[in-house]
């Protein structure tokens, strides 16, 4: 779990790198690295990148690994009833993985999505999270509270039990975009920092 100064300068460059990505109209980063960006010590799990895109929700949410790794030409794509220029995004923003990023997109509908199964509500995944939380401390005797000032080795495992809670949460579901239930996108982007 990298501290926020750590992470910052990276980010930066994996942004503008994310940026030359085509149909992506902005880029924003949201969730603890926004609300903690001016905490230099903070420890943060992953970060949270949005984009904005012109696609349809129902283009997206079809897509899945397993289509991206298919090698069909767009005519056949477009035969099985799938946007080709979303795949093509789709795959092109899952490619930065540096810094653990977790990806997000916000579609033409104004729908939030995630890649990869997320909880159905902001209260399901904050109590997903709590109890992951707990099972870590359990675990380790470590806190999240007091993560950033235990040793290397402890927040490691300490990251890795809760890492592998949520995992267990979402055994069997398969990679793709999942609809978030989060309705107010314009309260997501204000709490978000645009790049």
């Amino acid at each position: 779990m990298p501290k926020i100064k750590d992470v910052k300068k990276n980010l930066a460059e994996t942004i503008e790198e994310i940026k030359k990505s085509e149909d992506i109209n902005s880029l924003y980063v949201w969730g603890s690295y926004a609300k903690n960006q001016d905490k230099p010590n903070f420890r943060i799990r992953d970060i949270d990148v949005i984009a904005l895109t012109g696609f349809h929700s129902g283009d997206l949410v079809a897509i899945d690994n397993e289509i991206l790794t298919q090698k069909l030409s767009q005519e056949e794509l477009e035969d099985q009833g799938y946007n080709p220029t979303a795949i093509k995004f789709s795959s092109n923003f899952l490619r930065f993985k540096k810094q653990n990023i977790d990806h997000w997109a916000i579609s033409s509908d104004q729908k939030l999505l995630h890649w990869g199964p997320i909880p159905s509500s902001k209260e399901e995944s904050d109590e997903l999270n709590k109890e992951a939380s707990n099972h870590a401390f359990n675990q380790t005797g470590c806190c999240r509270d007091k993560i950033h000032r235990a040793d290397q080795e402890i927040r490691d495992n300490w990251y890795e039990e809760h890492h592998s809670y949520l995992n267990k949460a979402f055994t069997n579901m398969p990679s793709g975009w999942y609809l978030s239930d989060t309705e107010d996108i314009q309260e997501v982007l204000d709490s978000s920092i645009k790049f």
